[in-house]
């Protein structure tokens, strides 16, 4: 079995990430074979790095040790969620599709219940008694900045509120005056939040592209010498 030094490999693994990093650059120019074709290796990478997680983090420890390890109790567990994906398989033929359903039933109730669970306690929450604790006596961040927060949550969470008064003669809904501003203010406070985060896209992407073109002059640097 051949081994690569470390010189070698190091120098491979350069010559490859200068190879994907042109042919990925070179999508500035348009759409060309050579972007395709690194598209296409980083998407294959990428499926088969996902397969082999699943297999090797799911499938074996979670379904295959379980039901060869002769504990019924294991077994049976297994065997539940591999019996939903058999029934899952059914919906290819019309015929079977009905048993089916009580997959998609499962995964949709497993699934809506968990983004209910994440946005309630992973989001909401967390942000109710941010807001709330910035208004106590004591809190951390300095008056103005809580006060900044409170009006953000209240004017963003009023842009939001689609209680109105009637329609006017057009069919739009129309607010109240207070309501109106407050929904206006909610909007500013959305756009700021919005670029905010776009600019922060922007530098990432920066800072990815100089750090990709920094390790490639390194790389060049150290072939030439």
């Amino acid at each position: 079995m051949m081994t690569l030094s470390p010189a070698t490999a190091d120098l491979i693994a350069g010559a490859l990430g200068f190879l994907f990093t042109v042919a990925l650059l070179s999508y500035l120019i348009g759409d060309n074979p050579l972007y395709r074709i690194a598209l296409h290796i980083f998407i294959g990478v990428s499926v088969g790095y996902a397969a082999l997680v699943v297999v090797y983090e799911v499938l074996i420890p979670r379904l295959v040790e379980p039901l060869r390890s002769g504990d019924m109790t294991a077994a049976a567990l297994a065997a539940m969620p591999l019996a939903l994906f058999l029934f899952l398989v059914l919906k290819i033929s019309p015929k079977a599709a009905p048993l089916g359903n009580l997959s998609t039933a499962y995964l949709l109730g497993v699934g809506t219940a968990v983004a209910v669970g994440g946005a309630l306690v992973g989001t909401l929450v967390p942000q109710v008694q941010a807001t709330w604790l910035s208004i106590l006596p004591g809190a951390q961040g300095g008056f103005l900045n809580n006060l900044i927060l409170i009006a953000g949550v209240v004017c963003t969470l009023a842009y939001f509120q689609f209680w109105v008064r009637g329609r006017s003669d057009d069919g739009q809904p129309r607010r109240g005056p207070l309501m109106r501003w407050l929904a206006g203010a909610g909007q500013a406070f959305i756009t700021v939040a919005l670029g905010t985060a776009y600019a922060g896209m922007i530098l990432s992407g920066i800072a990815v592209l100089s750090e990709r073109l920094t390790g490639l002059y390194e790389w060049i640097t150290a072939v030439i010498r």
